[in-house]
């Protein structure tokens, strides 16, 4: 079938949705391995500090969240969507397993909180600033996204303008949401949406779904981007992920759909398989990470058209001597770029305000693409050099040359030497991972951490997190580009250093070890504070009268 039950309650205009496969996720970590985990206990004192002491019923939920009436071997849905007049809206949608359960569990929440009956929902507004609504099977809890945005720092010198008060009660306005979203009719939703019923048919414990031409719609202003032909971009543009957490790693598929012209557009242009022979001729073994990729280059002169932008450009390069025609036929579409060889290097300071001697990162790079017309590439070269004098700069950090395949650029001249020798023929074990594909990233997460690693660490806490990442971290694969059924498809893996345990509990764990880090710490901050009794004086007696 090409509809969905989850989609019946989404309006279709949804800028991002999340389902959580609750049923999944619980049997992968248990609320019991939570509640003795040392981020829990301190969420919940932090509740209590600041709440006052946890009531019975509060209490009864925490202890299992089974207590709160929400079935969680169903779906929990989270989305945020954006109505005209509105500044959206923030939308938590579940099943029901017991009404009564769930009836209480809000009056928990809310003790001075009245419910409303509008014909078969109960209604119920939260501390004045949330909705809740729901029947014998859904409920559904909303929150207004310009409050949430509130609690976050203003992005911008205007200050937050989040005191100023609502001109409209958002109470009434939020449970019209609600109410909406029950008597949703299915061409207003996602449940006849072929291609969100496809991504909850893909086995996940998380499902998301992000509509970037929803997005693009809600904002206010695009800048600059709004000169740009950008429209055949963001036409239908739905990216969609699916996460997993399995044994040693964390998975995810990703899927990123376009309208009818620029899926023509991708089908034409999109690359073929990235040159695995210019990543073995990277010449070291200690590779902390590689992005390779191979595109079509008339797809490049054919997206700048796209935008509009040809012309400008055209104008511009031909004052430095040369076009987007040149450009096309001086590349290959072959390329790599690399970081190798990290290490911690001791330097000598010539500033007084900084200590004598300090260590700083060390480490190559390479950038390398493939050279396809020599004549063309060259008036790429030259163009190169002539923007550079324009501009005064004469960086000697910075080592460029080519042989008969390729171009490259690094920040160590022994590297590019090296490199354009061409005598390496590095193995590499994410090669095979890669190859295939028009677009790999492999890191080397370990590497790095273990180089770093090197540093003494006189603060014990940063080591004990450093250990905590060097025995969880070990590498991540990407790879897309690849077209197959209307969509752009990928697939992310980040493996994790044990392989026998699932990588849910594994991150459980990790956070574990950071919050016990910071308890420790603000305990020792408190004791610092705290004069011990010993150390007060007492006052001095008066004894004069009393002999």
């Amino acid at each position: 079938s090409k509809k969905n039950e989850e989609g019946k309650m989404i309006p279709k205009n949804a800028m991002f949705v999340v389902q959580l496969n609750s049923k999944s996720l619980k049997e992968k970590l248990t609320w019991d391995d939570i509640k003795q985990s040392n981020w829990y206990n301190m969420a919940l004192a932090h509740y209590q500090e600041k709440y006052g002491v946890t009531n019975s019923g509060m209490k009864k939920i925490l202890d299992n969240p089974e207590n709160s009436g929400i079935d969680l071997n169903g779906s929990l849905i989270f989305f945020v969507a954006k109505n005209s007049g509105t500044d959206g809206e923030l939308v938590l949608e579940g099943s029901i397993k017991s009404e009564n359960d769930f009836e209480q569990f809000n009056k928990t929440l809310d003790s001075s909180a009245a419910i409303k009956k509008d014909g078969d929902l109960n209604m119920l507004t939260l501390y004045g600033k949330t909705v809740v609504a729901w029947n014998d099977k859904h409920f559904v809890y909303a929150f207004d996204a310009g409050d949430a945005r509130s609690k976050f720092p203003p992005m911008s010198g205007m200050g937050n303008q989040s005191n100023i008060a609502p001109l409209v009660d958002r109470s009434v306005t939020l449970s019209a949401t609600c109410k909406n979203l029950f008597s949703l009719k299915s061409d207003s939703s996602l449940a006849e949406n072929e291609k969100f019923t496809n991504l909850l048919k893909e086995n996940g414990d998380i499902h998301t779904w992000i509509n970037s031409e929803e997005i693009m719609k809600s904002s206010s202003s695009l800048g600059m981007l709004g000169m740009l032909k950008l429209d055949v971009f963001f036409k239908d543009n739905i990216s969609t992920y699916t996460v997993s957490f399995d044994n040693g790693k964390i998975d995810v598929t990703h899927k990123g759909y376009a309208g009818k012209e620029f899926t023509d557009f991708l089908k034409k242009y999109s690359g073929g398989n990235i040159n695995t022979d210019m990543i073995k001729a990277i010449p070291s073994q200690n590779v902390l990470g590689v992005l390779a990729m191979n595109f079509k280059p008339e797809g490049i002169k054919e997206l700048i058209k796209l935008t509009g932008m040809d012309g400008m450009l055209n104008m511009y390069t031909d004052k430095v001597g040369f076009n987007l025609d040149d450009f096309v036929k001086a590349n290959k579409g072959d390329l790599i770029l690399a970081f190798t060889d990290l290490s911690m290097k001791k330097e000598v300071s010539d500033d007084s305000t900084m200590p004598a001697t300090f260590t700083k990162p060390d480490f190559n790079v390479l950038f390398s693409v493939g050279i396809g017309d020599k004549p063309s590439f060259q008036k790429l070269i030259d163009a190169g050099k002539k923007i550079e004098g324009e501009m005064g700069r004469n960086d000697t950090t910075i080592s460029y040359g080519q042989n008969d395949k390729v171009f490259a650029i690094t920040n160590h001249q022994h590297f590019l030497n090296d490199y354009l020798a061409g005598n390496a023929n590095s193995k590499y074990d994410f090669i095979d991972k890669l190859s295939g594909h028009s677009i790999g990233l492999y890191i080397d997460i370990h590497k790095i951490l273990s180089a770093l690693s090197t540093e003494k660490m006189n603060d014990s806490d940063h080591k004990q997190i450093m250990d905590a990442s060097l025995n969880l971290w070990n590498n991540i694969y990407v790879t897309t580009g690849d077209f197959k059924d209307n969509a752009l498809t990928g697939n992310t893996e980040i493996n994790l250093i044990d392989q026998n345990t699932n990588s849910l509990k594994q991150l459980n764990h990790y956070f574990d070890t950071i919050a016990k880090v910071e308890k420790a710490k603000r305990d020792k901050e408190k004791s610092e504070t705290n004069v011990p009794d010993s150390l007060i004086v007492p006052p001095p007696v008066d004894t004069v009268g009393h002999k």
